[in-house]
């Protein structure tokens, strides 16, 4: 396998790391010419967005939870059931009240009088929200195709990344096949969590995506401490195609590509002026760049 890796040197690093970027925007670029865009822009704008403290609140509960709503919106906007006995995921939901003030008041001859003035205040209440992954029903349109390719390299080379990674890295079987999340970073546990029903290119992908999401939250937490979800999740899937590409360069191995998936993903997640890929160009690189030499490492001892 170590036959097959042939090193960069750092300027033609910077050099392909420029053209990976420039192929990954002209990718993202793409998917939101297309009819299929549409039909899931339509979809998908029915999902409320919701507070940064309200994401940070879902993903404490479910770290793999990808499109929450809420029982009545699965029902009526999406045509799709919460399986019984699901564990509804909690969030604070905003509740003014009315109340009315007494204000004392002068008349223009001097003399005083009170009147009730309407106010109102900010309560929050409990409620309650569920995961696509809580739902059967009718399929929501999709941008991304799953990776379908395995080979015994990457494989081998998995095995490696589960044994040197940083941060602990498992299976979570409670991903089944029909749960859209693929794994999770969990901020709770700090470890990596994968779905087990992944080809070897895929789970190798969704390993790097989710190591961004870590580095995310450790090391680079200072700069992205007012992301939102969505520009950390163009983030993270933006480093997975990075290292993809960069990998590819560098080994013989054909088919090495996350495109089928990447670009969609993004484009779900990012706005069309590509502003979450565009102000992060920087981030993606050094995340890129400091996930590659650990995986390249890994390749060329395995």
């Amino acid at each position: 396998m170590s036959k097959q890796y042939t090193q960069k040197t750092l300027e033609e690093r910077q050099q392909q790391m420029k053209e990976i970027l420039q192929n990954l925007e002209n990718g993202v670029k793409e998917v939101f010419t297309s009819e299929n865009y549409i039909r899931y822009l339509e979809t998908f704008s029915k999902f409320h967005n919701y507070s940064f403290n309200n994401t940070i609140l879902i993903l404490m509960q479910c770290p793999k939870a990808s499109f929450v709503a809420s029982y009545k919106d699965w029902t009526e906007k999406f045509n799709r059931i919460v399986k019984k006995g699901s564990k509804g995921i909690q969030i604070l939901v905003p509740t003014p009240k009315k109340y009315w003030e007494e204000e004392e008041c002068t008349r223009p001859d001097g003399s005083k009088y009170k009147r009730k003035i309407e106010k109102r205040k900010l309560y929050f209440k409990i409620g309650h929200v569920f995961d696509l992954s809580q739902t059967t029903g009718d399929e929501l349109p999709k941008l991304t195709q799953n990776l379908e390719f395995d080979t015994p390299e990457l494989n081998k080379l998995i095995n490696c990344l589960f044994a040197t990674s940083e941060v602990p890295i498992s299976y979570d079987y409670d991903l089944k096949t029909d749960t859209d999340a693929n794994g999770y970073y969990s901020l709770v546990k700090k470890e990596i969590c994968l779905k087990p029903e992944l080809s070897a290119l895929h789970r190798l992908k969704t390993i790097i995506h989710e190591y961004s999401h870590y580095y995310q939250e450790t090391l680079f937490k200072e700069h992205t401490k007012d992301f939102d979800r969505d520009t950390k999740e163009v983030v993270a899937e933006s480093c997975a195609y990075c290292v993809i590409e960069m990998l590819a360069n560098e080994t013989n191995i054909e088919k090495l590509s996350s495109e089928e998936y990447s670009f969609g993903y993004i484009a779900s997640w990012g706005s069309k002026d590509l502003k979450e890929l565009r102000s992060t160009l920087e981030m993606i690189s050094k995340i890129s760049n400091l996930i590659f030499n650990w995986v390249s490492k890994q390749f060329a001892v395995a």
